[in-house]
Parts: structure tokens; C-alpha cells; sequence
């Protein structure tokens, strides 16, 4: 994992994490979508000693229609074998989804 500013890989303890768990806004019903998503996430450090405090901004990477769901690709890697990520099954239905493309090369080599 990376830190927002650093090119220096960090151990897990040492990461940002966006976590909605017991905290959050009206962002948590920011939907997850692999590659294709309507906003992206900036980075705003808030003015602190710990330079480690950021805020998210997001912003649209396209035109959005009137009731269209909003959705941000949280960065996810499926095939990492260092950090695997057992937090949800992804079903975001892009069709550049990165869970589903594991899911698919696991049936495939199963079925040889």
C-alpha cells in the first residue's frame, strides 16, 4: 500500500484507510465499481501537525445524470497474495470488474 503523497510502500499499520465502519456521511452510500466509476477521489490535507489527516473531495470524471448512482472504485486489487482482501465479493458489474475477471480465470483453469 501507498501513502497519498509518498511513492515509499508502508506496512498495513502504517496505511490510510477510508473505513465508514462507525464514522461517516452521506459518502458511505458512494457505491464501489471497478475501473469504469463516475467520480474519483482528491486528497485534501486538513492543516495539522499530522500530516497523515486528509478529507476525500470527489469529482465527476463524466456527465451524471439526474438519479444515476454514484460510484468510486476503491482501489481494490483482488489478486494481491501479499494483502488479500476478504472484505466483500465484488459484484459491481462493470464489465472491466476486477473480482469477476479472478473469478472467471479460477472457473476456467478449474474446468481444464
Amino acid at each position: 500500500m501507498q501513502d497519498w503523497g509518498s511513492e515509499k510502500v508502508l506496512k498495513d499499520e502504517e496505511a490510510l484507510c477510508l473505513d465508514a465502519t462507525s464514522y461517516g456521511n452521506v459518502a458511505r452510500f458512494i457505491n464501489h465499481r471497478c475501473l469504469d466509476a463516475n467520480l474519483v477521489e482528491i486528497p485534501v490535507e486538513v492543516e495539522t501537525p499530522d500530516h497523515h489527516y486528509y478529507h476525500l473531495a470527489f469529482f465527476t470524471t463524466r456527465k451524471v445524470n439526474a438519479l444515476e448512482e454514484l460510484t468510486w472504485d476503491y482501489g481494490i486489487d483482488f489478486d494481491d497474495h501479499d494483502h488479500p482482501i476478504k472484505a466483500f465479493r465484488c459484484r459491481c458489474g462493470s464489465k472491466f470488474c476486477r473480482n469477476m475477471k479472478r473469478s472467471n480465470r479460477s472457473r476456467s483453469a478449474a474446468v481444464r
